[in-house]
């Protein structure tokens, strides 16, 4: 049991997080800066049904055709390449304007972010840039200098204990008992919340794949079992949001698969809303619908994946890899009139005709130019990530 910081409430009063982080005292204060996701403006559930031997989600035709007519779909590309349409009239999550001062220091600078039933959001940042500070004021962990969050409409200022019932948190690495069984465990915090039914402890454990090893002890499980009973404590109350922080640290690359496939099976199949922070670029990037970067407490990208990957313009659509970068760049910018870029011993060009590489490479050849590869550029989420953090970090020097 943690005391809630935020000053409008009460402070005699206990509640139930689902964390073993400490709770900070700070003063308030503000700033400047915004970001916010488009809201959708009417209210549509979305079925999950199989098709070709994948997860597909779909609606009926009539509703299709009716949200279209409306002109309010919010398309959002998924891991899986499948198209999400987004609705209610509400988000489950509303971060607005918030922000973290520790003395003259601005942690958190003036975010907001929007996040709906059935989606996944990556909250992608360096160590130091503000993801665990901004989790700790979204589950009351820490005191909110200015702004405020806003959980299923209810706010965790003036509301707390309406809207953090909505919240289930596992932040980096959970603790148990390890001397009592999964269940008993899931018990023990069962008791704690005081309105989750017995019953609930055998179907979280479904939903997170734990149900033949429930009765076991939590000292012989691994450490990927002991992340998904976390998220199996996390889950007790049924909750609209669930929160993640570092959720794979530690685990294999077949453990972080699992994980995977179970926080997808938590958004598209139960609607769960589900925001998680993680340094993993690589499993982000198969997880998530959507990427809100952060960097020095401000967010600076909120984008789906396709999109995020469509306007990254570091190099160009094809490569060639070479002993002598920058005599072939010179060759091809003056044999064949491009835009050239060069990292390391790879020359980028600037051109989607793969007819064209082929000559290139002829004429790198006569040259008596090494080509060891070449090839188009498949651009992966860490390129995009350190991509855009070293544009925000050049704005911020030149300013």
């Amino acid at each position: 049991m943690i005391k809630n910081n935020n000053t409008n409430l009460n402070s005699n009063k206990s509640y139930t997080v689902r964390s073993f982080l400490d709770v900070e005292n700070e003063n308030n204060t503000k700033t400047q800066e915004f970001v916010n996701l488009p809201e959708p403006k009417q209210h549509e559930f979305i079925n999950v049904e199989k098709t070709n031997s994948q997860n597909q989600l779909s609606m009926s035709p009539d509703t299709a055709k009716n949200m279209q007519n409306a002109n309010v779909q919010q398309n959002v590309q998924t891991p899986n390449n499948r198209n999400i349409v987004k609705q209610g009239p509400k988000p489950v999550l509303s971060i607005n304007h918030l922000t973290k001062k520790y003395g003259d220091r601005i942690a958190v600078n003036n975010i907001s972010l929007n996040l709906y039933a059935g989606q996944i959001i990556g909250f992608l940042g360096a160590n130091g840039a503000g993801k665990s500070t901004t989790i700790k004021m979204l589950t009351g962990l820490a005191r909110i200098t200015s702004g405020d969050v806003y959980i299923c409409g209810h706010s965790i200022k003036e509301g707390f204990e309406n809207a953090i019932k909505n919240v289930g948190a596992m932040i980096e690495i959970p603790h148990f008992y390890n001397y009592l069984s999964g269940y008993n465990n899931l018990k023990y915090f069962a008791k704690l919340s005081g309105n989750v039914n017995m019953s609930r402890i055998n179907e979280v454990a479904t939903l997170v794949g734990l149900s033949n090893r429930i009765k076991d002890k939590v000292g012989n499980y691994s450490l990927g079992m002991k992340q998904r009973l976390g998220v199996a404590q996390a889950l007790l109350n049924k909750p609209k949001l669930l929160i993640l922080d570092e959720p794979t640290n530690g685990l294999d690359a077949n453990g972080i698969r699992e994980f995977r496939m179970m926080l997808k099976t938590l958004a598209y199949k139960e609607g769960i809303a589900i925001l998680i922070s993680s340094h993993i670029l690589g499993e982000m990037e198969n997880l998530c619908d959507m990427v809100a970067i952060i960097d020095n407490g401000k967010i600076i990208q909120v984008q789906t994946m396709e999109q995020i990957k469509k306007n990254f313009s570091i190099v160009g659509s094809q490569y060639i890899k070479c002993n002598a970068p920058n005599l072939a760049g010179k060759i091809l910018m003056q044999k064949f009139n491009c835009k050239v870029k060069l990292q390391g011993n790879k020359v980028y060009i600037d051109s989607g005709d793969m007819t064209l590489l082929s000559r290139m490479i002829v004429e790198l050849t006569k040259n008596k130019i090494l080509v060891y590869a070449a090839g188009e550029v498949d651009y992966s989420l860490e390129d995009v990530f350190l991509n855009i953090i070293n544009k925000n970090h050049a704005t911020t020097s030149i300013n």
